[in-house]
């Protein structure tokens, strides 16, 4: 790292405790007026624990990929998520998540990806049918639904039409149960049967339920001779440990799938009802999109061939990605002492990387606040630091998953642009909540207009 004999701003405890009740509330813009008045690198004392907000692109490099050994996932806000997915890919560390990566990996291979037309567009299709001129909907429902039946599809071999509704309101009740932990002081054990308690004991359950049954129906069909798959489920269920010959127990296959399920529908559902929202303020970039779509397609349905030639749409999708990225929040433990940027770094310590805040820095971005997706135009990425632009991480824990999103989010916008063009309604207020991914504050409600 570069030597930096700037002090390092610190935050104690005593001055933070009278913006607790603002970080809660509004994470997002305490994060903001952070950055913005004490800069990308910030110590917080907190006595016994420190807690370090990274938000400098050389700084974010090197604990992401330069020396990423060095930084694990026992935090708070991994550590919270496993009461959901247990340890799989998105919360383990060490040789569990390296296994399980090289593993998984083959599932997201470019010649796979380059099928996945075959299942996005059918279920597009049926979300389209049931769409009519000048309904009212929720839009980010409506992306919950069909990204959970994408990754179902896709990932798993399995049609979730008829259940994603029931499914993604557990995911959506688990998630909320596990923000709501985090961000109140004090809240009664899990043991206890209060409401949200049960709710979320119901909610799990009903996950748990549908991913065992899962399991079991493809690894009874194993176990009577049928061919296991060549979808990640079967890929996982045909693993075995080089040293002990051993496959996956079925709590681990559990995790797995969960994890996927839920990594690889709700982060997604979020940067597409972003991107809507995004494309109905700003009706110039709505024209120069749909446009695009028209011409490359002319009224046929889009395949993954086509995606190159849709520059625009993905130009959209970026920026998208960048005002709200799902991920809006990374963090890391230090395992042992470090140094950034020639300031010490204490073993334990926490850090806080934002893509949020990075994304809207004004030394890297013109007008950070504002909607241009001429920001991603071919060559435009080469002008800008690496890791200015994180909407998936960095480094070797990369999403997974990122390829299978970019895909999958470029051929349902076009879909939509073919057929309707969502509208806000005149009195909309907005509000960015920031959950386990940026959602709008109760939902997105927009019309349908027929093009």
């Amino acid at each position: 790292m570069p030597e930096n004999s700037a002090t390092l701003p610190v935050i104690t405890g005593r001055q933070l405790l009278p913006q607790l009740l603002r970080l809660q509330s509004d994470p997002l813009a305490f994060i903001m007026e952070i950055t913005r008045r004490h800069g990308g690198l910030v110590h917080f004392d907190l006595g016994i624990t420190h807690a370090y907000l990274v938000c400098q692109s050389e700084a974010v490099k090197h604990i992401l990929q330069d020396n990423h050994r060095n930084y694990s996932k026992d935090t708070l806000q991994y550590n919270a998520l496993t009461a959901i997915t247990g340890r799989g890919l998105l919360t383990s560390d060490g040789d569990t998540w390296l296994r399980n990566r090289r593993l998984e990996q083959p599932a997201f291979a470019r010649p796979r990806l380059q099928m996945l037309d075959a299942v996005v567009v059918p279920a597009v299709q049926a979300m389209l049918q049931g769409w009519q001129p000048e309904m009212e909907l929720d839009l980010d429902a409506a992306m919950m639904q069909v990204t959970l039946e994408v990754v179902g599809k896709a990932l798993f071999g399995i049609d979730l039409s008829r259940e994603a509704q029931t499914l993604t309101s557990a995911v959506l009740t688990c998630l909320d149960h596990i923000i709501y932990k985090a961000r109140k002081q004090l809240v009664p054990p899990e043991w206890l049967p209060t409401p949200r308690n049960l709710r979320f004991r119901r909610a799990l359950r009903t996950l748990d339920e549908a991913v065992y049954a899962l399991i079991d129906a493809r690894a009874g069909a194993l176990q009577r001779g049928a061919a296991p798959g060549d979808d990640l489920l079967g890929m996982l269920l045909r693993a075995r440990d080089p040293q002990s010959g051993q496959g996956m127990s079925r709590r681990e296959l559990r995790d797995e799938v969960i994890t996927l399920l839920i990594a690889g529908h709700e982060t997604v559902a979020s940067a597409l009802t972003w991107t809507f929202y995004l494309l109905a303020r700003h009706p110039q970039a709505w024209q120069t999109f749909q446009r695009e779509v028209q011409t490359v397609l002319g009224g046929r349905l889009p395949v993954a061939a086509d995606l190159p030639h849709l520059a625009y749409t993905g130009q959209v999708f970026d920026e998208a990605l960048r005002l709200y990225p799902p991920a809006w929040l990374i963090t890391r433990k230090a395992l042992a002492a470090d140094e950034l940027g020639g300031q010490p770094i204490r073993a334990g310590a926490l850090m806080i990387i934002s893509p949020y805040a990075i994304h809207r820095q004004a030394a890297v971005w013109h007008d950070p606040e504002a909607f241009e997706p001429a920001r991603f135009a071919p060559g435009e990425e080469n002008l800008r630091p690496r890791f200015t632009y994180i909407p998936f991480g960095g480094g070797p824990r990369l999403c997974i998953g990122n390829q299978f999103a970019l895909i999958e989010a470029r051929l349902i916008l076009a879909m939509v642009a073919q057929h309707f063009r969502p509208e806000l309604p005149p009195d909309a207020e907005v509000i960015p909540d920031a959950l386990v991914t940026i959602r709008p504050h109760g939902g997105l409600r927009m019309r349908l207009r027929a093009l």
